[in-house]
């Protein structure tokens, strides 16, 4: 029987009840009651869920935000319509999705029955060889293509891109219980004839580059199981913590899409066009909004200019809401290098002072849109500067033996984007 209400739990607690009911058009929407005592334990008005979603025990959020705001949690593409038929459940349904992969979701929520609680029902750990994680990221290959079956994919991650989570302790990989966190996230590479088949190496590169600048905490490197190569990629929303369940525990996050409203059923929602959302702008608003300061967006988004990043769109921007009820940038994700292939696209996922062409961007730009969120234009140069001077450092630190898969092309694209912004602020 298909679920038609489900309990969410955050950080320990029961935060609301998510329901689905036909629309007059026959397709499912997700609405949404608060616990009674969410607004007693986070206080009313608190957006420890979602910016788009304040708790408000006397009234209902209207239900396409809600299921705006739960879509942006699924998978995407044909793996979600996979995974949907395999659970037996409408893929529009994300209700009914989540009653089937909720135990372990991007972020700390934690989807259950309704009046039950999390934890117990989701089977024992199960160690891998590496023969058997090769066999799962054949399989999430497979669901991508939209082929194949599976009883091993227990968890919802959001993306295009197959990939899977797993656990990985003391050097050994570990298929977690389906309502257990898992430490890594691991992405099929592209095939090795495909223009793009250096993504994942470009992406493990980039990752480094952002953590030698302070902008991410994520480790990620390019390994093969048997015939398969994929990113390996560790997880920010899971720090260990020895009295939580799996000796992990969760960080709550929600991407900018979400945050916004935007139902990307559509993909192309994602991106910018024109002048709607999902905006910079209006990103930078959510964090001034949920008291935080705008200043490390505008260094990721130098970050990805430099890169040549041309996939930073709403659903790779997001923000932690912590326990305590902070909310800050998340640690950068899904950053690689694009413009070293002559066939990419030169558009910038959103506007930066006005313009998407990543060739006419410059550094006094990303400090004009800075400015244009509310930063004094001195501090929105420093942040600016200082990003793209520790970026340039560690392009000349960075060993690059370890990151093979990466042309000469594409480390010196990224050196003469960096110059080249760099050069505009002097």
């Amino acid at each position: 029987m298909v679920a038609t209400e489900i309990d969410v739990w955050l950080y320990g607690s029961r935060l609301a009840r998510f329901s689905s009911s036909p629309t007059l058009r026959g397709g499912p929407r997700a609405e949404l009651e608060w616990d009674a005592s969410a607004s007693a334990r986070w206080g009313w008005g608190s957006r420890i869920l979602s910016h788009l979603l304040p708790i408000d025990e006397g009234a209902r959020p209207h239900p396409a935000r809600v299921t705006a705001w739960l879509d942006g949690l699924m998978p995407e593409g044909r793996v979600r319509d996979n995974m949907a038929m395999e659970a037996g459940v409408d893929p529009e349904d994300p209700v009914a999705f989540f009653a089937a992969y909720g135990g372990d979701t991007v972020g700390a929520l934690q989807f259950v029955a309704s009046g039950r609680t999390p934890g117990g029902e989701g089977g024992d750990p199960f160690p891998l060889d590496a023969a058997g994680v090769a066999e799962l990221l054949r399989e999430a290959l497979a669901r991508a293509g939209g082929r194949g079956r599976s009883e091993h994919l227990t968890s919802s991650l959001p993306g295009m891109e197959p990939k899977l989570g797993l656990v990985r302790e003391g050097g050994t990989w570990i298929r977690a219980p389906r309502d257990q966190p898992t430490t890594h996230i691991l992405k099929v590479a592209r095939a090795a004839d495909s223009p793009t088949a250096d993504l994942v190496d470009t992406e493990a590169a980039a990752i480094e580059l952002a953590r030698r600048i302070g902008l991410t905490t994520i480790q990620a490197h390019v390994e093969t199981f048997e015939d398969v190569r994929c990113l390996v990629v560790s997880r920010y929303d899971r720090v260990p913590d020895a009295e939580a369940p799996g000796g992990l525990r969760r960080i709550h996050q929600e991407d900018a899409a979400q945050a916004l409203g935007i139902n990307t059923r559509d993909p192309e929602r994602k991106f910018q066009h024109g002048r709607t959302i999902p905006s910079l702008r209006a990103i930078a608003q959510v964090l001034r909004d949920d008291g935080s300061r705008p200043d490390r967006l505008l260094a990721l988004t130098t970050l990805n200019l430099a890169l040549g990043n041309t996939d930073a769109h709403a659903k790779n921007i997001s923000m932690l809401r912590r326990a305590d009820g902070t909310v800050s940038l998340a640690p950068a994700y899904d950053i690689s290098m694009h413009l070293h292939h002559g066939h990419a696209s030169r558009v910038f996922a959103m506007d930066v002072a006005g313009t998407r062409d990543m060739d006419a961007i410059t550094g006094t730009d990303l400090v004009d849109e800075g400015v244009a969120w509310g930063l004094p234009r001195r501090r929105a140069a420093r942040v600016v500067g200082t990003t793209l001077d520790a970026l340039r450092t560690a392009l000349g630190e960075i060993d690059r033996d370890v990151h093979p898969g990466v042309g000469a092309d594409a480390w010196r694209t990224v050196e003469a984007c960096t110059d080249r912004l760099r050069a505009d602020l002097r």
